[in-house]
Parts: C-alpha cells; sequence; structure tokens
C-alpha cells in the first residue's frame, strides 16, 4: 500500500462513510502492508490483505479479501524488509536528516524498514525507495521489543491502545483517528483497536474479533493487554466482540457506532467483577470467554 491509511471495501467504486455502520467497510489496510493481487477492475484492485488473516468469508483461513484503488499497490520486489514499527499514533516522517521538511504521515502499526539509527533522527528506505528520516521516539526495532519482559509488552500493548481513547468508533476502522480528512474517515472497531496494538509489540494477530478468539490461547483469568471475548445473542460459537483488559477490574474497548473509544470497569460494562467471571458464563444471552497471545 503506497498509501498511509487505505479502506478495503466489499464493493469497488464505494467510499467509506463516517459516522454509520457502513457495510461495505471491511477493514483498513496500512503503508507498506503486503497484499495478494487476485484481479482488477476499472481502476480497483481485488486482493487478499494477507497480513490480516480471517476464517468468515470463505469458512476457511485467508486474506481479508476486498477491493482497493488500483493505484495504491506496488510490487514488492526488491523492498527492504521491515525492522520496526511505528509506536505512536501518527508519526511524521521527513525529507531530511535534520526534521525541517515534512513528507508524510504514517499511522501506528506501520512496518518500517529502517536502515541507520545513527544521528538524532532514523534513517528509513520507503517502499518506492526512497531515503527519508523518523524520529526514534515515533516506533520500535523489532529487535528490541523481542527483548520486552512479558510485563512490558503488556504494558506497552496497553499504551498503546490508551492513545485512541476519546476517539470515535468506525466500523471496519484499523486506524489511529485523526480529525481531519486528509487520510480518509479514521477511527478504529472493537477489534481494530486490538489488532493495531498488538502490532506495536511486533505480534501479529487477526483482524476480527471471531478469528483473534480462535487464535489465541484460552485462558481462566485474564492478566493485563489478555482479552475478553463476547459472543453473538445466543450463539457462544460466533464472537462478535473483544475488549482488552487493562488488569483491576477496567476493560479498554471499542464500543460500537456513535460511541468513542473508552476505559470503563467490568463491573459496570459486564454487571459482575472480574472476579466473578468465568469462561462460558451468560451475560444477557452472550458468552463471555477470555483468551490471550502471551505466555
Amino acid at each position: 500500500m503506497t498509501a498511509p491509511v487505505t479502506d478495503l471495501r466489499a464493493q469497488p467504486g464505494s467510499v467509506a462513510v463516517p459516522n454509520t455502520h457502513d457495510p461495505f467497510e471491511e477493514t483498513q489496510l496500512l503503508y507498506g502492508e503486503r497484499v495478494r493481487l487476485v484481479n482488477t477492475q476499472d481502476g480497483w484492485a481485488f486482493v487478499e490483505a494477507i497480513e490480516q488473516p480471517e476464517f468468515n468469508h470463505t469458512n476457511a483461513w485467508q486474506g481479508y479479501p476486498g477491493w482497493v484503488p488500483q493505484d495504491v499497490l506496488q510490487p514488492i520486489h526488491g523492498l527492504a524488509q521491515p525492522n520496526a514499527v511505528i509506536t505512536t499514533k501518527w508519526a511524521a516522517v521527513w525529507q531530511d536528516s535534520q526534521g525541517t521538511t515534512p513528507w508524510l504521515q504514517l499511522p501506528m502499526g506501520t512496518k518500517i524498514a529502517v536502515s541507520s539509527t545513527q544521528g538524532v533522527l532514523w534513517r528509513l528506505q520507503l517502499i518506492d525507495g526512497t531515503v527519508a528520516w523518523i524520529s526514534p521516539a515515533d516506533a520500535q526495532l523489532v529487535r528490541r521489543l523481542k527483548r520486552l519482559s512479558e510485563s512490558g509488552r503488556r504494558q506497552a500493548i496497553l499504551r498503546a491502545a490508551e492513545q485512541s481513547l476519546g476517539d470515535p468508533y468506525f466500523w471496519g476502522g484499523r486506524s489511529p483517528f485523526v480529525g481531519s480528512t486528509e487520510f480518509g474517515v479514521t477511527g478504529v472497531d472493537c477489534s481494530g483497536l486490538v489488532n493495531l496494538a498488538y502490532r506495536t509489540v511486533g505480534i501479529d494477530v487477526p483482524r476480527d474479533a471471531h478469528e483473534q478468539y480462535l487464535r489465541a490461547n484460552t485462558i481462566a483469568k485474564p492478566q493485563p493487554a489478555d482479552l475478553v471475548f463476547l459472543s453473538e445473542p445466543d450463539n457462544p460459537k460466533k464472537i462478535v466482540h473483544v475488549m482488552l483488559y487493562v488488569g483491576d477490574g477496567w476493560i479498554i474497548e471499542g464500543p460500537g457506532t456513535g460511541l468513542v473509544v473508552r476505559r470503563i470497569e467490568i463491573t459496570e460494562r459486564l454487571g459482575r467483577p472480574i472476579e466473578q467471571l468465568k469462561p462460558g458464563d451468560q451475560l444477557n444471552d452472550q458468552t463471555l470467554f477470555f483468551g490471550s497471545y502471551l505466555p
């Protein structure tokens, strides 16, 4: 992807709509994110977003399918492999090593190829081969993320999620919210929030709540940054909502269209304190589960 954020649409030619449950918004792709091209039609490309595994469309694991404008695609041959990830909400990319000439903005979760960490700014290679610079305060090297302690990794996930607190929920959204329309419609839904927060520590999880549940390790009680799942009403086999457990009885969630990302006590949200909840509990016809991607 050559744009900072690209909408993956269920139909070619459609445009994302803010502040509504847009049925054609499948997900969003970040700058440099890899896709598999399936076919093209009238300036649109049907792709599989291979960095966002999902199961629901065909009852088989595949990259998230949908349509993007054809002009945002670029062959990946010869591109440097990403070795770092953006960890702040939006990061400035500069044309010069002094940071005086702005170039573009990249969103949280974007994977980048850093070629040098010497100097005040890190040098990186953009996907067209151009050299640019970025502040080390906005990114983390993957090799350093791998050395994080378990506690450090959990806290980093929560810090990433907290950057979206108060931002409008956006169905199908998987990008940090920005008030202008420069990047189109931005924001996260419940699983998009989880997906981005985990990418900031080098952990790739599926795109949607149901698939996040399928690939998570089942646990009896959550620790900070573990996941709290709710099923479809009267259908415990279909997960439709995911929340991040903060600890001490609090969660972070993208609650739904018309609302904002929030931090809320689990007692207020689910009607019981965390100590009284266990996997399989029925809460207003929904079934509760806990899952983890961390040791």
